[in-house]
């Protein structure tokens, strides 16, 4: 299709930008005081132009692809970065309501009407295009009667979508249409608009508003009058000259989705200038990370990114609202600031082999500056002052154990007891007689990178820095002397080493398992990523090893709490607050089924592939505290409280070390 035709890709391209800008500014227009109503009429007739490209674009996909892959491209283009904002957004919410997260993670009634009908449209198509191909003009017409009964935002718009398609099915008559044609029934079917939007005002109609006969003579203004904004790129070429248009329509999905949020904020006219600019400046660095996340070879990298970016970005936001009411520009500037890095190491991954010399030395200078950076901010704060007791979780039980007292019987600073298992107490030890069992998060960290530097060379490790760098949830484990991130940095760097020397357990059964039984005395969520590194290779062992390994897993972690165990048995399992009672308190048997059941899932599908089974250890290690609060908010009615001190959300920082890996590596291959 030539740039010449009326619904050629620059013409729809310019279509979308008007009515991306409509829709928006009407939105806000919308929410002042005393705004005239006629502006409805702009916002709905933009709407409508969004449904005929959509029925038109999909169609014309469909003549090239076919149905392959249909589901795939509108998962990743509509319903990944819709999910994306609706989590996001999480944190503004006032009142927190789980029926209706629900309802807009399944787009059914969600907060986003118009994305709840086109998901219901391409469904429509898919289903007449796979099994009545032959009939799928007839089914989509149907389906536009059905919606013409439904809520008036669905009926007023009913054969918008449909029309866009037969637009696509009879495109070849249309381009034989000249300016003088085009601009006839142009002119028709906008006066055909105006004498329904006439008949709309006259009082005794006003009176059956919200009547089937209402919204069918609504039904005959909206895409009547849109097929001005449809021929007027054809008709008027020097209308194209203006770029704003075209780059707009470029990201009219994203700042239609993306606008939205900022509704409430409005509070008069120079509000709606700085919003809408807000909005377009997020839509762009949103689309682009959306492109990256169409891509195959970096899919990975930007599904990843965005789990990243959400992880710190919670993290920001529980702490800002609790010392200002401005957090909202704070977090979203904080999320923008990551995605522009992330985007920035994903279009600069190819760098000259001039400055590969220097590599080593860029390294070293931002290992050093991040150490000193963590160490000033670590040692700045009093430790006894601190509401987090993980670390003396650690260095009192380390103390009793120096002064011959059960180790388990010691209370932490804030009056607490003490979780942490055998192998990390034992590895917290030379950082005790430091003085300080907060430099492990440090020490654990620098070993990580080093991790990323054996895996892929320089430039991936000082990628790894920068990231660490970015995240404020290692700055707040440090600040706090938290040990949790320690132990996944140093899991994630006993993964990463696997890798690089090609250590698996097929060939290295015994001797892991030993490791596995080691790891498990550290904390017990470390089994999640283990199994699902483990587990293919498991599978096809010998029936002997199959029952020798658990047993040899489970004697070595026994091994490790012997000696406990004969000094005081009681005072380790009989205590109330006892180290494993601790650490399963956030569980439950349902969440905990549920864990194990995802996590053989992913065992048995990352198929070799280093970036995949990485990528499920984020997910798992995300879906550990998230599964597990909110079955316990869904017990205790208690949502409003994930972010106040009833739930520790920082066990997320668990995934980092696993997200970073795979933001250092965008190429890496299985």
């Amino acid at each position: 299709m030539t740039e010449n035709n009326i619904l050629s890709r620059q013409n729809t391209l310019w279509m979308q930008g008007v009515s991306a800008l409509l829709i928006m500014l009407m939105h806000f227009v919308m929410q002042l005081e005393n705004y005239l109503r006629f502006f409805n009429i702009f916002d709905s007739v933009a709407v409508a132009v969004f449904l005929f490209i959509s029925g038109f674009g999909i169609n014309e996909s469909h003549k090239i692809n076919g149905i392959n892959n249909f589901w795939k491209k509108r998962f990743l283009r509509v319903i990944i970065p819709c999910w994306t904002i609706f989590l996001f957004q999480l944190p503004f919410v006032e009142h927190f309501n789980s029926v209706q997260l629900l309802k807009n993670l399944t787009f059914y009634a969600s907060d986003l009407w118009f994305v709840d009908y086109i998901i219901r449209w391409y469904l429509v198509y898919w289903i007449s295009r796979r099994f009545f191909t032959k009939n799928t003009k007839y089914i989509l017409f149907v389906f536009g009667i059905y919606n013409v009964f439904q809520q008036q935002l669905y009926s007023e718009q009913a054969f918008s979508f449909f029309c866009g398609y037969l637009a696509s099915e009879y495109v070849g008559k249309l381009n034989k249409l000249n300016k003088k044609h085009v601009l006839k029934y142009t002119f028709l079917s906008v006066i055909y608009g105006i004498i329904f939007l006439l008949i709309k005002e006259i009082p005794t109609i006003q009176q059956i508003k919200g009547s089937i006969l209402f919204n069918v003579i609504l039904l005959n203004i909206k895409l009547p009058l849109a097929m001005s904004i449809i021929a007027a790129p054809f008709l008027f070429p020097l209308l194209k000259k203006i770029g704003i248009f075209n780059k707009l329509g470029k990201i009219s999905y994203e700042l239609y989705i993306v606008h939205y949020n900022f509704m409430p904020a409005i509070t008069g006219i120079i509000s709606i200038f700085i919003y809408s600019a807000y909005s377009i400046i997020i839509s762009v660095i949103f689309r682009r990370i959306n492109q990256l996340l169409s891509k195959k070879s970096y899919f990975i990298y930007s599904l990843t990114g965005i789990l990243y970016i959400g992880i710190c970005y919670t993290l920001m936001c529980k702490y800002s609202m609790r010392v200002t009411e401005h957090y909202g520009y704070i977090c979203i500037g904080y999320a923008l600031v990551l995605a522009l890095g992330l985007l920035f190491f994903a279009t600069k991954e190819e760098e000259e082999k001039k400055i590969n010399k220097y590599l080593p030395y860029l390294f070293a200078a931002t290992t050093t500056v991040l150490v000193i950076g963590l160490l000033i901010v670590q040692y700045h704060f009093d430790p006894l002052t601190n509401k987090v007791d993980r670390w003396s979780a650690l260095a009192y039980p380390i103390q009793n154990l120096f002064n011959g007292q059960f180790p388990y019987s010691a209370k932490t600073h804030l009056g607490g007891n003490a979780s942490p298992f055998p192998i990390w107490l034992v590895f917290h030890i030379p950082f005790y007689l430091l003085q300080n069992v907060g430099l492990s998060e440090i020490f654990t960290c620098m070993i990580f990178i080093y991790s990323i530097k054996l895996l892929s060379g320089y430039k991936a490790a000082i990628k790894a820095t920068l990231l660490l760098f970015l995240s404020i949830n290692l700055w707040y484990e440090v600040a706090v002397r938290s040990d949790l991130i320690s132990n996944f940095f140093l899991l994630a760097a006993f993964i990463n080493i696997l890798q690089v020397y090609q250590i698996n357990f097929k060939q290295h059964p015994w001797i892991l398992s030993v490791c596995v039984g080691l790891w498990l005395s550290t904390r017990l969520s470390v089994a999640f990523p283990l199994f699902i590194l483990f587990f293919p290779y498991y599978i096809k062992l010998k029936v002997k090893k199959q029952i020798l390994i658990p047993l040899l897993i489970v004697g070595v972690f026994a091994m490790t709490f012997l000696p406990l165990i004969l000094w005081d048995a009681k005072e380790l399992f009989g205590a109330e607050n006892n180290p494993f009672s601790l650490q399963f308190r956030q569980g439950s048997p349902i969440a905990t089924i549920f864990l194990v059941t995802i996590t053989l899932t992913m065992s048995l599908t990352w198929k070799g592939s280093y970036q995949f089974q990485v990528l499920y250890s984020v997910i798992i290690l995300l879906l550990i505290p998230i599964i597990s609060y909110g079955y316990s908010m869904y017990i205790y009615g208690n949502w409003t409280d994930i972010f106040n001190s009833n739930y520790d959300i920082t066990y997320i920082d668990a995934a980092i070390p696993f997200a970073i890996t795979i933001l250092s590596l965008p190429k890496l291959k299985g």
